[in-house]
């Protein structure tokens, strides 16, 4: 089967311009093409995105959307969508992220009062589960986490773990 160029293009400009993942279904709707004509376009996008001059590639976590590649994250950081995220955010969520399962009451022994702000924030933008456990919350990444950062979990704590190894000069 032959794949149609220009909606191959549609697809593309589809998945550069969503900020969330989209479903193959919804991508079959806004290309007008069935189910496995769009795997068809994705499987394309995928090899043309996989290739190293590429400072893109393809995520398929939660649906489907273009995201960029980690090694040019830190370049383009202050360009990315996640520059919304306050300091204070991004700390109350690194510390989740690091720890998760952690308690609210945890957090706030560290960072104060705010942290109800900032999970409150958080929750709001998909970021983290909160469990009601007793008299705190526990709190927990979700898929849209490693969605909107680029990596899984596993990686980004990794990578926090070998700076604290630097940074403390083992």
């Amino acid at each position: 089967m032959k794949i149609d160029e220009k909606k191959l293009a549609l697809l593309e400009a589809i998945l550069f311009t969503t900020n969330d993942p989209l479903p193959i279904e919804k991508l079959s709707k806004y290309v007008k093409s069935n189910k496995d004509r769009i795997e068809e376009m994705l499987k394309v996008l995928r090899e043309r995105y996989e290739k190293n001059d590429s400072g893109i590639s393809l995520s398929d976590m939660g649906g489907y959307r273009l995201i960029v590649k980690s090694e040019f994250l830190q370049s383009v950081a202050d360009l990315t969508p996640h520059a919304d995220l306050s300091r204070g955010l991004l700390r109350v969520l690194a510390i989740i992220a690091y720890h998760e399962p952690i308690k609210q009451s945890d957090i706030v022994k560290v960072i104060g009062n705010r942290t109800y702000e900032y999970v409150k924030d958080l929750l709001s933008r998909g970021l983290i589960n909160v469990e009601k456990k007793s008299r705190t919350k526990i709190l927990t990444t979700t898929p849209q986490f490693e969605e909107y950062f680029g990596a899984k979990k596993e990686v980004l704590k990794k990578v926090a773990e070998e700076k604290k190894e630097d940074d403390s000069g083992i």
